[in-house]
């Protein structure tokens, strides 16, 4: 099963290279996943996954795919299950077009398949990648919750 998705960034590709590859900032603009580990090919990596930054999952990674600029890839599972997430950032009229897909292989398919769980899984994907766009352009960061402001009358 493959979920893909793309969206149009008006900031230079290298821009979002450099998002993309700068783990420490995950949490700054990531809504869905923070990244533990190294950037780099073949580089071992920790997923923490999960809409509530407290409850997230830690899931082993590998990078699979490293090319600077271009294109970075997360293949997570074993033999009998594999899940690749991939971005692939090429340049576009306004800035940067970015595709960012999931490829799930094996009993992962089985167990995952369905109109719910994909719808879920491309809105989860659309919704990283507004998040990533709104940083690099705005430099506007995730906000877990509304902030209490006390609201007067006159």
């Amino acid at each position: 099963m493959i979920i893909q998705t793309e969206i149009e960034i008006a900031a230079p590709p290298m821009k979002v290279w450099r998002a993309l590859c700068d783990f420490g900032s995950y949490r700054k603009w990531n809504p869905c996943r923070d990244v533990v580990g190294a950037a780099g090919l073949g580089e071992k990596v920790t997923l923490m996954i999960g809409l509530n930054p407290k409850k997230r999952r830690k899931i082993a990674a590998i990078i699979t795919v490293f090319e600077p600029g271009r294109s970075l890839s997360f293949r997570t599972g074993r033999f009998f299950s594999t899940d690749t997430e991939s971005f692939v950032i090429e340049p576009g009229r306004r800035g940067t077009v970015l595709r960012h897909s999931a490829e799930l292989k094996g009993l992962s398919v089985i167990f995952m398949r369905g109109k719910w769980f994909e719808s879920n899984l491309l809105s989860v994907y659309q919704r990283v990648n507004r998040a990533l766009n709104k940083y690099v352009t705005v430099g506007s960061q995730l906000t877990m919750s509304a902030r209490n402001r006390r609201r007067t009358s006159r």
